[in-house]
């Protein structure tokens, strides 16, 4: 096995175990909802869309600090193991997000059947209340890619930066984004949000979260093998 073909599996073995554990614990989280529902004879609204996010910014974040040094120890080059990430890590949010949906399909139908009082949220019914699987599939993957890139931008900030800039980078920033929303007429925004086209605005998102995952290239060609001590 060669170093590329090395890389790769490191990395999908990864991967695997990720969407194994997290979307075990999609279904369990599921099967009490049910449970509770049908146990209690209840009709409430919960959610399942969090797990799966979850498990894509757990692989991002452990995946890179975890697996660079590994893959660059077996003989892998920073780049190679840099594509072989993007790849993956793009499976992982298209593996998660299609389970994550096909359990809602799922739900969907038994609550078409009158057999199920719990209703599932998704982020899809801020676009429509009547359920569309393509369209709430398409901006639960737009999401999952923004979650992505915001895991693995803020991952490898960390990791150039070091703990102490990366912190106040991150209070700068967030210090500036508060401010903003202080300061601004919400009004304005919740009037903006309520008429605009959210199938394009989710997309604008997910290609916000690919830009972010391609910016981390330049940063990660020439990266040291261990992250900054907290110090720096």
């Amino acid at each position: 096995m060669n170093s590329v073909k090395g890389t790769n599996r490191l990395i999908l073995d990864d991967m695997r175990w990720y969407l194994m554990i997290f979307s075990s614990i999609t279904l369990m989280l599921t099967v009490v909802y049910l449970a509770i529902g049908f146990i209690f004879n209840v009709t409430y609204t919960t959610q399942l869309f969090g797990p799966m996010y979850g498990g894509i910014c757990a692989f991002a974040v452990a995946g890179i600090i975890t697996l660079f040094p590994v893959a660059i120890g077996m003989g892998s080059t920073r780049i190679q193991f840099m594509k072989s990430f993007y790849i993956v890590s793009v499976w992982m949010v298209v593996g998660t997000i299609t389970i994550l949906n096909v359990i809602y399909f799922i739900m969907h139908l038994l609550h078409e059947y009158g057999t199920l009082g719990v209703t599932f949220y998704q982020p899809g019914m801020l676009y429509s209340s009547q359920y569309q699987f393509f369209s709430y599939l398409w901006i639960d993957l737009m999401i999952g890619f923004l979650v992505l890139g915001l895991s693995i931008f803020s991952t490898v900030c960390w990791i150039r930066l070091g703990m102490r800039n990366f912190f106040v980078l991150f209070f700068g920033v967030s210090l500036i984004v508060t401010l903003v929303i202080v300061l601004s007429d919400m009004s304005m925004w919740v009037q903006w949000f309520t008429n605009v086209n959210l199938i394009a605005l989710f997309t604008t998102l997910g290609v916000l979260g690919g830009a972010l995952l391609l910016s981390t290239y330049p940063m990660m060609k020439n990266a040291p093998l261990t992250m900054k001590g907290r110090k720096d």
